[in-house]
This record gives C-alpha cells, sequence and structure tokens, in this order.
C-alpha cells in the first residue's frame, strides 16, 4: 500500500528549490565557521598559555539527524581522549539555534573547574548554561539537558563527569552570530587563562 501525501508534502516534494536553498544556507554556514576558525586561532595565539591548544586544525562536519534536523559542528580548539576532553563547539542547528559551548572532563575539568567556578561567582556567565543530562553530546537547551546558570547556585559541582557550559542565540540574530561567538569564544579563553 502507498502512503498518499498531504497537500503540504506534495509541495515540498516537488519543490526542487526548497532543498537547493537549503544546501546553500548550509554552505554559509560553512563558510561562517571556516571565518570563526581562523578569529579563535587569532584569540587562542594573542594568549600564550592557550597556544598550545591551536595546534589542531578546526574540524567540521555536519549531518542530517540531530532530533531530526540538520546541523553543523566545529570544534576547535579540540582535544579528545577516552579520559580527558577540553574542546569548544560552536553548533548550528536547523529551526533552532546558533551556540557555543565549552567542554571538559578529566584533567582539563580538573585543571580548569576553580577558574569557572570564580568567573560565575563574578557573574560573568550571565545568559549561560550548565549541563546536567548524563549524556554529554547532547545539544538542546531543554531543562533534562540544561539549566541556567545562577551566580551563589553550587551548581557546577555535580556527579557528572564532565563540565558543559553553553550559550545560545537565535537564528533570527543571524547577522549577530560572528560578533557572538568571537565574543563568547574570548570570554571562555580569558577565564581560562586567569
Amino acid at each position: 500500500m502507498i502512503t498518499s501525501l498531504t497537500d503540504y508534502e506534495m509541495n515540498l516534494v516537488t519543490d526542487s528549490e526548497m532543498l537547493l536553498t537549503k544546501n546553500k544556507i548550509i554552505q554559509k554556514v560553512y563558510e561562517l565557521l571556516g571565518c570563526l576558525a581562523d578569529d579563535y586561532k587569532t584569540i587562542l595565539h594573542s594568549n600564550t598559555n592557550m597556544i598550545v591548544l591551536s595546534e589542531k586544525e578546526a574540524k567540521i562536519a555536519r549531518g542530517e539527524n540531530y532530533k531530526g534536523l540538520p546541523y553543523v559542528i566545529m570544534d576547535y580548539p579540540r582535544l579528545f581522549s577516552k579520559a580527558d576532553v577540553f574542546a569548544i563547539r560552536t553548533f548550528f542547528w536547523w529551526g533552532n539555534f546558533f551556540s557555543i559551548t565549552l567542554q571538559l572532563s578529566g584533567k582539563y575539568q580538573d585543571a580548569y573547574f576553580s577558574s569557572i567556578e570564580k568567573a560565575v561567582a563574578k557573574k560573568l556567565f550571565q545568559d549561560w548554561f550548565v549541563g546536567c543530562a548524563p549524556n554529554p553530546w547532547e545539544h538542546h537547551f531543554e531543562k533534562e539537558n540544561y539549566l541556567p546558570i545562577v551566580p551563589g547556585e553550587n551548581m557546577l559541582s555535580s556527579n557528572l563527569s564532565y563540565l558543559k557550559i553553553s550559550k545560545k542565540i537565535p537564528l533570527e540574530k543571524w547577522d549577530e552570530v560572528e560578533i557572538f561567538m568571537k565574543e563568547n569564544f574570548s570570554l571562555l579563553i580569558k577565564v581560562l587563562t586567569t
């Protein structure tokens, strides 16, 4: 038995321009992330304590199915091993947002935890969120995955094997994304080097 299409589905399946436009948008995201990778590298090089993090090039990848929707990620800097993770992930999620995330585990979590805790106390991470889910590889901002960072509440010291803080910007602010990312990347590097 063949399943019929709704009128809306028929309009989409017969509209080749829709997918061509989607591909153009994804290409623009790649170009934006490529420019950001260069900016991030410059920021890292201006902080001598962090130059070692810039040795690996940025990794940009895409997928079609994060919660059913296309996405593009860039990890830079990126140091991944089974026990130790230091990554700043820039994430584009179709229909939702851009985000920037610092993810630490193992020796990096141990090394930088107190710097982040002090920055939270100084209210440097207003409008940021802290990961609270058992799976560190989720990126949505639902309450089972992220909680707002509230200065004065000891929300960073959880029983998780990782520390993840993130901030997002809606897609409607597309023209502000580059500045948003550079400012927040700079904030993360400043906090980690203080």
